[in-house]
Parts: C-alpha cells; structure tokens; sequence
C-alpha cells in the first residue's frame, strides 16, 4: 500500500475514533448535566435544612423536631408530591428554632455563668437568624399572590396605631397554602412585637433596664430583635434589587409611646424617617407605663458602643422637624415628663446585649413621664 494510501486509512480512523469519542463525551457530559440538576435541587432542599439544624445541640428542641418529622411522615400518603408538606415541615421547625428552648438554653447559661455561655449565644443567634429567612423564604415561594400578602402584612409602614384591615387567615391560606401562611403568621406576630399566644411582649430595652430573669421571656424579646433585622435586611435588598441607587438601611427602629394620643403627634416622624430610609419594620408600639415599664422622658435606646451615632442622627433628625412641625414641638417640649427633648441611653453594657443585633434602635416617646416616676418612685 502507497503511504498516501496509508495515510489516508490512517487519518479516516482517527476521524471516526474521534467521533465516536466525541459522540461518547456528548452522553458523558448529558448524563453529568442531567445529575448535576439533580443534585442542584436536592442541595437546595438540603440547604434549608441545613439552615436550620447546623449547630443544633439542644436535646429538647432535637426531641421535638423528631416528633414533627414523625408526625411529617405518617401523615404524607405513599405516592403523594411531598413538596406542600416539607415546606410546612421546614416552617414549623423554624418556629421552634425562633421561639423554643435553645433561646432558653442560651439563657441560662449565661445566667449561670456556664463555660459554654458564648457558644451557646452564638448558636441562638444563628438559629434565630436562619429561621427567620427560611420563612422568608418559604413565603417567597409560595407565589406572587402570597408575596403580596407578605408585603401587605409584615414590610407596611403603619402611620397609625392599630394598622391596616389585615386579610382573613383562610384567604390567605387559599392563595399561600398552609406552609406559606404558616410562615407569614409567625413573622407577623414577630413584627408585631407577639408572643407565640399573640400576647404583647416585653421589648428588649425593657429587658435591659428592668430585672427581668425569666428565660423564656428574654429569649423571645431577643428573637424578635433578630427576626425584624433579618426581614429589614430582606426589604432592603428587594429594595436593591429594583434600584441599583438604593441607600442602605441607617437602622431599624422601633417605636414606643406611652399614651395612644400622641399617636397623631408622631405621624410627621414616621413620614420623616421612612424617607430618610429608616425602615420602621416593627411599627408602632404602646407600652403603657407601669413599675416595670416607666419611661420618665424622651429617649433613644441602643445595644451596641459602635450604634451610638446611630442614635445621634435619629435624634439629630427629629429635632430638625421641630421648626416646621407644632406636633413635633409640642412632643419634644416635654410636657408630662422629667425633662424636654430626647436624650440617648446606651444598653451595651447589658449582658445579653451581644443577641441584639447591631442597627437595632428603640424610639421612646413619652408623655406621662413625670406622674410615673412618682408612682414607681426614686430610682
């Protein structure tokens, strides 16, 4: 055979092994891609759980999880899609999470000035954390009728006390399916400053200045401080997501009165803040004064040395409003109370108060001050 023959034997061989390999590297890389999807959308599934259970030690809240995964399975039907069903799964294990006994656990610990006081803070805290955006979550995939509820229940800014008409529960459900409205309920609550039995809960800066031990108590308050930070960070960044020029968040702030007729008092501040991008999540609070809850003047609560600015500028904002606004002046004078204006009170000496996430700002606007400290008496 001539070489030229040879040659092209030769190269047709290597052209067809070639394209065989080429062919076998196609179905490699199909079959990869095809596992690779897969994968994708377990490790998400797994990533939501792992979310909730990294760093888990607390044998109560294990023992509790493992009776809501029992009870997940017996009530799944063979051959049934489980989607609807590990998403309620996923929302109750992180209502735990936000309101069960690792809370407690941190507590106590610190309280007993237990070696594993940190690490069990730092565990809390994450938990606490991750909890809240896996209901966030939760909700956000429910669907844009379900979105717009969340939007409407837990990120409006109420100018008035007692808010807006909320939407019936059943509607909700009806539109978010029961893991959705799970989740919407249990952020509500925490906006709204509500314990697990929707009952009015003490806020952090009453914890901070006020000998209130009870672990339950504390943790709650300290949970809530953590879930309005996570859902303000996700505001902010749906706010990001429509303009690129979106300024960040100064704090969150909460606002307290001691007396609902100064409500019309404080629309003017509500207006100025939120257009100076402090994003009031939690609303208005009333707080009537009692023994353990007397506020004797105006003032702005922080938790941590580095927010002192922070308390500063909000102040610094407020009184700016007292040139253009009577109500706010009226406000500021300090009529009721033990001294006019508002004065900053620094909490960060506070044991707990490394559970209190930074940007956290209480607004205490009083008016009964003077009668109050009265009846509790000389501090």
């Amino acid at each position: 055979m001539a070489d030229s023959e040879r040659g092209r034997t030769f190269n047709n061989i290597v052209s067809g092994i070639a394209a065989i390999a080429g062919t076998i590297g196609l179905i490699v890389a199909t079959i990869t891609s095809n596992e690779v999807n897969k994968l994708s959308q377990q490790s998400r599934t797994a990533g939501l759980v792992g979310d909730l259970t990294d760093k888990l030690t607390s044998k109560q809240l294990g023992r509790d999880i493992s009776l809501l995964a029992i009870e997940h399975m017996l009530n799944t039907e063979p051959g049934k899609d489980k989607a609807p069903r590990d998403k309620l799964l996923l929302a109750r294990i992180s209502i735990l999470l936000i309101e069960g006994s690792s809370g407690e656990e941190s507590i106590n610990a610190q309280n007993n000035n237990s070696r594993h006081a940190s690490a069990t803070q730092t565990q809390f805290n994450h938990g606490v954390d991750q909890a809240a955006r896996v209901l966030n979550r939760l909700v956000q995939s429910s669907g844009e009728a379900c979105n717009d509820y969340y939007q409407q229940q837990v990120f409006n800014l109420h100018l008035k006390l007692g808010g807006q008409d909320l939407t019936p529960a059943a509607d909700i459900q009806a539109d978010c399916g029961e893991a959705g409205a799970l989740a919407i309920e249990a952020l509500r609550k925490q906006v709204e400053g509500k314990d697990s039995n929707g009952e009015q809960s003490v806020s952090v800066s009453q914890l901070a200045q006020d000998p209130i031990i009870d672990p339950r108590l504390v943790a709650g308050s300290l949970a809530q401080a953590r879930v309005v930070n996570q859902l303000n960070a996700v505001r902010l960044e749906t706010a990001r997501a429509k303009s690129a020029y979106t300024e960040p968040s100064l704090a969150v702030v909460t606002v307290h009165l001691d007396n609902p007729s100064i409500a019309e008092q404080l629309k003017p501040i509500l207006v100025q803040l939120s257009a100076k991008r402090w994003y009031i999540v939690s609303g208005v609070r009333v707080v009537e004064p009692s023994s353990s809850s007397c506020g004797p003047y105006n003032s702005v609560r922080f938790f941590h040395k580095a927010d002192n600015d922070l308390a500063e500028k909000l102040i610094a904002q407020i009184n700016a409003l007292k040139t253009t606004s009577p109500s706010v002046r009226a406000l500021l004078a300090g009529t009721g109370n033990t001294k006019p204006g508002i004065s900053p009170i620094d909490l960060s000496t506070w044991r707990y108060a490394r559970s209190v996430p930074q940007g956290t700002v209480e607004l205490w606007l009083a008016s009964k001050g003077t009668s109050c400290q009265s009846a509790v008496g000389p501090t």
